[in-house]
């Protein structure tokens, strides 16, 4: 009886090992055009950045202007209203603004291969806000929540042009 069921058994277990040798010739296959379609991706996403890149750091100082004047003209201090407050405001989101443009600027000229010693971007500036301690506080958080609204559409506007959208 052993004899019987053990030829069965082997011509199973042939099928089986053939089966799975087709089903990991099929899985490598698969992984290798996976692979393939990645990297395909991989160097697309790399053509556009630095596309974005160059395109970028040619119009860095219009950008930086733009950015710089985007919180409208300064005002002179009216004590009777809060005015004051909303300049000072404005200054300091339009100076980092300004800084993030110069951020972008400088990894466009990193992704291009341009030097420190070629660098047409100049260093950042520290500017000091004179106001009493929570003035500077409400100053300083309004500045940064709009400057990182501002950092992260320019960041989604970098995202789509890379990922072709």
């Amino acid at each position: 009886m052993t004899n019987d069921i053990r030829p069965a058994t082997q011509e199973d277990l042939e099928k089986a090992r053939k089966a799975a040798e087709r089903a990991a010739a099929k899985v490598a296959e698969l992984e290798a055009a996976e692979a393939a379609r990645l990297d395909a991706v991989t160097a697309k996403r790399l053509e556009r950045t630095r596309e974005y890149d160059t395109d970028f750091h040619a119009r860095w100082p219009e950008l930086a202007q733009k950015a710089k004047d985007s919180e409208g003209a300064l005002i002179d201090y009216d004590p009777k209203t809060m005015g004051f407050l909303e300049n000072l405001i404005r200054f300091a989101a339009a100076r980092e603004k300004r800084r993030i443009v110069l951020d972008h600027a400088r990894r466009a000229e990193s992704t291009l291969g341009i030097s420190s010693a070629q660098s047409t971007v100049p260093d950042d500036r520290e500017y000091a806000l004179d106001v009493v301690g929570y003035l500077n506080r409400i100053v300083t958080n309004e500045s940064r929540r709009r400057a990182a609204e501002f950092a992260d559409a320019l960041e989604g506007q970098r995202e789509e042009f890379i990922n072709g959208q």
